[in-house]
């Protein structure tokens, strides 16, 4: 286990967060800076890939909240490369485009998630949390020793330790371990969307700053520049998403037939030979589906981010949710352990009036989520004969009233 602030033997927290993605690292740090004794468990020493994602103008500010200026002289972030709109051809073959320089911030951001994670990470240690990393959660078990509620089984390739916290927090991503540990589901779901990814580089000038999106006969597709230069080499991701159990994705799922899907695209592949990319390393997989959990928190746990709710790419809100619900979430549990004599439980469930309120926040998200996800996927009816497509028009939107009013 490598901790860096606190001594290893320290075992008793307020508050464990389990993943330290972007929603740990921002519910760890929201915590931190609350005075709250946190520790950020990730299980992971490195990541050898991440897709990266691009944020709108609105998300800017929020990434200015938890890092600072990310292109100020006095940051060098690594990982972010400003994005100058979106360019697609969905509802029709015509490409529509959206200008950011006409919105208040003036551009977006594309980042590089493992060089962007890792900045959030010492985000979170800066404001006082301990973070133990290649440390995989095992187990919980409730206590009520008066001060404590959970009793914690963490590994290392090496050893085994217990820790005890007084609130759990679930930020593992779709995996939801914690939630699992629990006995909590994801919600049934037929949504089999998957994403395949492959990688460009090319030697000679880019400067288009553009995201492109393209709805194709099986699926669509996603691509940008990604941020930084290794040398002179220039890179860029392109993104291909289908339901995982349609002919096209496994033809997507190798590079032959990757490349075959890409030189139908309309925009996507000319752009790339105009600027002499050529794929590099091998083609990459990732769940793309909607999911979400039956129960978003229960006593003394809850869940933040993607093991919450994760949502389909298209609606390019993964890591903007994922800091916003950090920080929520990290008031929100400041507020009930403050207001919850120790050791507790019952009074930090559903039942407590901050828990309540990021319980009712996540219901009102993932509903309005869905309706707005439909909304564009019903825009497309260019192949209304295809499986993609019609699985996508026959989908019923929620009836939620409340989601409705959110949308309107």
């Amino acid at each position: 286990m490598s901790s860096t602030r606190h001594d290893q033997a320290e075992t008793a927290w307020d508050v464990v967060v389990v993943g330290a993605g972007p929603a740990g690292a921002a519910t760890a740090a929201t915590l931190a800076k609350f005075g709250q004794h946190v520790l950020l468990v990730e299980e992971r020493v490195s990541d050898h890939f991440k897709l990266g994602e691009s944020l709108p103008p609105s998300s800017v500010d929020l990434v200015r909240h938890f890092l600072g200026n990310p292109e100020g002289p006095e940051q060098n972030l690594q990982g972010v490369f400003r994005t100058a709109g979106n360019i697609s051809l969905w509802a029709t073959e015509q490409p529509d485009v959206t200008d950011f320089f006409f919105t208040l911030n003036g551009f977006g951001l594309c980042v590089e998630r493992l060089a962007f994670d890792e900045a959030l990470r010492s985000n979170a240690v800066a404001a006082g949390a301990t973070l133990f990393k290649g440390v995989r959660f095992e187990s919980c078990t409730r206590i009520a020793d008066g001060i404590f509620n959970w009793r914690l089984a963490l590994a290392s390739e090496t050893q085994r330790q217990e820790h005890r916290a007084r609130y759990l927090v679930d930020c593992s991503g779709r995996r939801t371990v914690v939630a699992r540990s629990l006995g909590v589901r994801t919600a049934p779901n037929d949504d089999r969307l998957f994403a395949y990814a492959q990688w460009f580089s090319c030697f000679g000038n880019d400067d288009d700053r553009y995201t492109r999106i393209e709805a194709a006969p099986h699926g669509w597709w996603y691509c940008n520049r990604l941020p930084g230069i290794e040398g002179n080499e220039i890179k860029r991701l392109v993104v291909f998403h289908s339901d995982k159990d349609l002919p096209a994705a496994r033809v997507a799922a190798h590079r032959q037939g990757f490349d075959q899907l890409l030189d139908d695209s309309t925009h996507i592949a000319p752009l790339l030979k105009t600027k002499d990319y050529r794929p590099c390393g091998k083609i990459r997989g990732a769940p793309a589906n909607s999911q979400r959990l039956r129960n978003f928190c229960g006593n003394a746990w809850m869940a933040v981010g993607d093991a919450a709710q994760a949502y389909d790419p298209l609606s390019s809100q993964g890591i903007d949710k994922a800091l916003r619900t950090g920080s929520h979430a990290g008031h929100m549990i400041h507020y009930a352990l403050t207001d919850c004599p120790r050791g507790t439980a019952a009074g930090l469930g559903t039942d407590n009036a901050y828990i309540h309120l990021y319980d009712e926040q996540q219901r009102q998200l993932w509903q309005t989520y869905l309706l707005q996800r439909d909304f564009y996927y019903r825009m497309q009816h260019r192949w209304s004969d295809q499986p993609f497509w019609q699985r996508r028009q026959r989908s019923s939107p929620p009836s939620d009233s409340l989601a409705l009013q959110q949308m309107s």
